[in-house]
């Protein structure tokens, strides 16, 4: 997202790639995986990270001291998806269920179960769990390109391997 946002701004990468490489001066370890990360966080290795929401969530829901805050100037939003595979020998069962998990029960459930975010839009604040409020009423939503994302984003991490992890 820096570097498609320095491509919008200013035309090319240099500036998102001269961000990353001020961020990659001030981090102090790349783990290889949550667990660790969240190991670290708990005995305040670190005392900042980027990471997904839910994973700090279920964190919290046993108990790590962790909290969250968003950018304010945007966090890039991944909806998930659910597809049907054609010619699955099940079809009708699975476009059932693909019927449910779009339902607003389930929409709720995952809210309140699984710390995932609503796909609908007709959902009432209040139906939602504490923490979907919370997280909704700071999220804001960056404009992606995820298009230029897609087609450049080898590349970007081809050079952000090359040329910023560790060098920082």
């Amino acid at each position: 997202m820096i570097l498609a946002r320095s491509v919008a701004e200013t035309g090319d990468t240099a500036r998102g790639f001269e961000w990353l490489r001020r961020l990659d001066g001030q981090t102090k370890e790349y783990v290889h995986n949550p667990a660790l990360l969240h190991q670290k966080m708990v005995r305040q290795e670190g005392l900042v990270t980027l990471w997904e929401l839910t994973d700090i969530l279920f964190q919290r829901q046993r108990g790590a001291p962790l909290g969250y805050h968003f950018p304010t100037s945007g966090s890039p939003v991944i909806d998930d998806s659910v597809g049907l595979v054609r010619g699955a020998p099940h079809e009708a069962t699975a476009r059932a269920f693909i019927d449910w998990i779009g339902s607003r029960e389930a929409q709720l459930l995952a809210a309140e179960k699984a710390f995932r975010l609503p796909a609908r839009t007709d959902l009432e604040p209040e139906e939602l769990p504490e923490w979907a409020r919370a997280a909704l009423a700071e999220l804001v939503t960056a404009d992606v390109d995820w298009e230029l994302m897609e087609s450049q984003g080898a590349e970007w991490m081809n050079t952000w391997d090359r040329t910023v992890r560790g060098h920082g």
